[in-house]
Order: structure tokens, then sequence, then C-alpha cells
């Protein structure tokens, strides 16, 4: 017969990895979970145990424990956040207690090296698994589906899971914003007084923990929970909930960097699979495309530009017959919200493909872009809209990034595409 105190203990540890998951207490569908996943509860309980020995004692040692760990990153997140859940005993104290945040973030900027973890949240489901390092001035981010993105403080590019360049535009760091800046969406701001005032909503034997509000009419953010070393005064996570139940957490340590300087310099980009010359509202241009299978020419047609006030940015810039009048009044506000944060001048571009058998993909007519900049866009049949509707019933889903910049003539540009044709199996 098991002892009362193994069952409470039991509980806790189901609780604890509740918590650490955004989930409420264990439920009958809890328990077939956790049937199904024997070999990461019983790691989560090995490793518990080891953090509740060190935790105290060696903070980032537990990072390096779970960094070699062969778990899922579903339990290897759920140790850390229990770790730091088992580690704060509210003690109180008035050396700690009063901390603004703004001594947070001072030292935070003078970090010179940063590793971290990055998790999405979303239902019953983790996405979007992430690794960044940032040294040198530079940052390099892995996604778990094998993207890379180079950021060199000047110049942002992504690379897809197939090496293509497929976004370039400034660096997310140009303007001098932080690693939390950027991920919280701008909230967490040097600039705002007033959550550089916050203190504290909890304190520690080694961690504080402050708690933010969203603001005003944010229609994404909900609470912001940031986890601190008490000592350091540098995060150690960082969990952004979107609603009451889903998350983006980051997870931070600040070991010396391992990587050499060369880790953060991106491949030699390719050339592009078509390009050419297009007239600022003139006619479509056909241009052949090479290096990419299945596909044989683009389509391109430059229409319009805006250059003036951003408070004069027309409400319908994004106008077009085949979509709805909402669809294209929320394409056209997002298009403005980009210009008045990035100023102009801004052009709509409108890009089609045809097939080596001579099928026409959709039109995509309502691409806001900037000059010398690049976004992964898709389009599919134009027959029926989709990925799965061309005349011979396969599915393509065709991939491109198109930039424009400046040619010598007036009024002319060069237009560079990279593209290809991703098939059901990819």
């Amino acid at each position: 017969m098991k002892s009362s105190g193994n069952s409470e203990h039991s509980e806790r540890l189901d609780e604890l990895i509740l918590r650490a998951v955004g989930g409420e207490r264990p439920t009958l569908d809890f328990d077939t979970w956790k049937r199904e996943h024997k070999d990461e509860v019983q790691i989560f309980k090995q490793q518990m145990a080891g953090v509740q020995a060190t935790s105290r004692s060696q903070p980032f040692g537990v990072w390096r424990r779970i960094a070699t760990s062969r778990i899922a990153k579903l339990a290897a997140a759920a140790v850390i956040i229990a770790a730091v859940l088992l580690a704060v005993t509210f003690v109180g104290g008035p050396d700690v207690a009063n901390v603004a945040w703004a001594e947070v973030t001072s030292r935070f900027t003078q970090v010179d090296y940063v590793h971290m973890y990055i998790v999405k949240s979303r239902g019953n489901n983790l996405f979007g698994h992430g690794e960044a390092w940032h040294a040198h001035g530079k940052t390099i981010v892995h996604g778990n589906d094998g993207s890379v993105t180079y950021d060199d403080g000047q110049i942002l590019q992504y690379f897809d899971k197939r090496g293509m360049l497929t976004v370039r535009k400034p660096s997310m760091f140009a303007d001098g914003q932080s690693f939390l800046e950027y991920f919280s969406g701008g909230f967490l701001s040097d600039e705002n007084w007033q959550l550089n005032e916050q203190i504290p909503t909890r304190v520690g034997d080694d961690f504080l923990i402050y708690t933010f509000n969203p603001p005003p009419g944010s229609n994404w953010l909900d609470t912001t929970s940031i986890t601190v070393g008490r000592n350091s005064l540098l995060p150690i996570q960082v969990k952004i909930y979107v609603d009451d139940e889903d998350y983006d957490l980051f997870i931070f340590d600040y070991e010396a960097p391992e990587k050499p300087p060369e880790f953060f310099v991106h491949p030699t980009v390719g050339s592009a699979n078509c390009e050419g010359e297009v007239v600022l509202d003139g006619e479509e241009v056909v241009l052949d495309i090479e290096g990419a299978p299945g596909l044989k020419q683009a389509v391109v047609r430059l229409y319009d530009k805006y250059d003036g006030p951003a408070e004069q940015f027309p409400l319908d810039y994004i106008s077009v017959d085949r979509h709805s009048p909402d669809f294209c009044k929320s394409v056209s506000e997002k298009a403005r919200k980009k210009y008045e944060r990035k100023g102009g001048p801004v052009y709509r571009l409108d890009v089609s493909f045809v097939t080596d058998e001579g099928y026409h993909s959709t039109t995509l007519d309502f691409l806001a872009v900037w000059l010398n900049e690049a976004n992964q866009c898709g389009v599919g049949s134009a027959a029926s809209g989709g990925f799965y509707g061309w005349p011979d019933g396969k599915y393509r889903n065709i991939r491109f990034s198109p930039s424009l910049r400046l040619a010598d003539t007036e009024d002319t540009y060069i237009v560079e595409i990279r593209c290809r044709v991703e098939t059901k199996t990819d």
C-alpha cells in the first residue's frame, strides 16, 4: 500500500509537469499520456531529482544536463520550468524585492554572448522549436524544420529547409532593440518607463519573477512572465502567453561561447532563378526560369508605389476584385502598419507562374514590396485556387521569394525571384 507521502509526491510531480506545459490538475487523459510516454516521464523524474539537489548551487548546470539529454523538447522544457518552480521559495527581502526591471534590461544589454532555446505551445502541440546563439554582434537561429536565420546586426537573411534564401530584410536589432524587446514584439521596450519601474511579483532564494500585463489594445499578447537570476539579474526564462493557455517560451544561458566567428557567417547566396526589368505601372513581363525543376516562367507586373506621409497611406492600397473587401482591408492595414514603421517607398507587385506542362498558377496580386528586401510567398493552381487543383490532379505548392531594386532608368526596376515547386512528399 502506498504511503500518503508517496501519493502526495506523485501528485506534486504530475502538477509540476502540467504547470510546465500550461495544463491543469491530472485527468484520465493525462494518465494515458504518461503511460504512452514512459521514457519521458522516467527521465523527467531523474532530471527532477538532480534539479532539486543542484538548482540552488548550480543554476546553469541544469541547462548543461538538459542540452545533452535525448528526450523530447517537451520534457526538456518541462524540466527547466519545474526547476524554476521548485527553486522559488518565497522569502521576500528588501535587498531584491525592490529591484526595478530597468536594472535587468541594463545588465542584459551588456551581455556579449547569449544561448537560447525557443518553444511555442499551441493547444496540445508544441511546434516551432528553435535554438539561437548571439555573439560577436551576430545572431544565428536554427529552426526544428531545418531552416536557418543569419543576422549580422545590419541585414537578416533566412534560408529555408532546402537552403533557399527566402527572406532578406533589415536586422531585427538594427535600431538597437534587444532580444527581449524583439521577441515580445516591442512590448518589453527599454523606453517604456512604466515597465522599467516594475518590481518583482515573486522573490525566491535564487530567482526573481517579474509579471507584465499586456499593453492596451493588444490583440496577441497576454501576460508575460520573466524569471531572472537573483544575483546576476539576467533573464533565465521568458514566457509570453498569447491567450489563457498558449504561450511562447524562451530559455537563456550565458556560458562562454563555443561557436567560432565563422559559425555566424551565412552561406554563399546563389543567383536567382529568374531576373528582369519591370516598369512601374507598365505591362506584365514574362521571365524565363532556370534551376527550378517543374517551373518554366514567371509573370510579373509592377503596380503603383507609395512614398507619402504615413497618416495618408491609402486604406484601399490592396484592392483586388477576386478577394473580399474585408480581406483587402486587412492586407492594406498590415501594409500601412509596416509602412508607418519602415517608411517608403512601398510597391505593389503581381506574380504568377507557368509550369513545365504549361499550367498557370494563381496570381499573387496583393504583394507589398520594399526595395532590396524579400519575403517568402506561395501560390497554387489558378483553376481552383489551391495546391491540389492542378489539371493533372497533382499537388504543387510554388514557393517563391521576390525582391526589387532600382535600375538605371527612371521608373524602371530589376525584379529577381527565387522559386521552387514543393510536391506532396515535401
